[in-house]
């Protein structure tokens, strides 16, 4: 993955949903820096402060949180086209709760906080591409608050897969089962009995 074609797929991705000039492209880009995430290796560590944020270029990550017990609970999994990071420690400088860990190679374009503050001024239409993606950000968390409170597994599991259609291919099953809150011997009975329907 070259830095170019990375900054180019940003930028893509920037102007499908925000109207900017060539000028602002090449400004926003300059705030931007390429970072390879081998696989299993972190993006961010809980107890350490959040310091950049990440656009996914290529390849999947988890995040996740674990408890007091040591076991491990999925958050989300970030595909290309997504961001990754921990908003609040990003802003308060307190020390992460979360861990983002790549399940394969991936590829990141990643920005700082004062970086950030610097792009808002220089190029004041990214407030708005920053605004609009809060907004699907708390969409997609409170249709996942919903699902967890009133659906049951085979629900949820449902979703996920009309959600993210290939998952299973990139993502392990005790991942995915760990996302819907179940074991994975449970994901794959009900996978058994989806397919017995079938």
């Amino acid at each position: 993955m070259t830095e170019e074609l990375a900054k180019h797929k940003l930028i893509q991705y920037i102007k499908e949903r925000v109207p900017i000039s060539e000028n602002e492209s090449e400004v926003i880009t300059s705030y931007f820096e390429l970072r390879h995430l081998p696989k299993k290796s972190f993006f961010i560590q809980e107890g350490q402060e959040c310091i950049y944020h990440g656009f996914v270029i290529s390849g999947t990550l988890r995040v996740f949180y674990s408890d007091p017990k040591g076991l491990e609970h999925v958050l989300y999994f970030g595909f290309a086209d997504w961001w990754v990071g921990d908003i609040a420690s990003f802003n308060t400088h307190e020390p992460t709760h979360i861990n983002v860990q790549a399940l394969e190679d991936s590829w990141i374009l990643t920005f700082s906080k004062d970086g950030i503050e610097e792009l808002f001024l220089k190029v004041p239409i990214l407030e708005r591409l920053f605004r609009i993606m809060a907004q699907r950000t708390l969409s997609v968390l409170q249709k996942r608050f919903f699902l967890t409170v009133s659906a049951n597994a085979h629900d949820r599991y449902k979703e996920l897969i009309e959600r993210h259609p290939g998952i299973e291919q990139l993502v392990p099953q005790h991942q995915i089962a760990s996302y819907l809150g179940i074991l994975p011997e449970s994901l794959s009975r009900m996978k058994k009995q989806l397919l017995h329907k079938k």
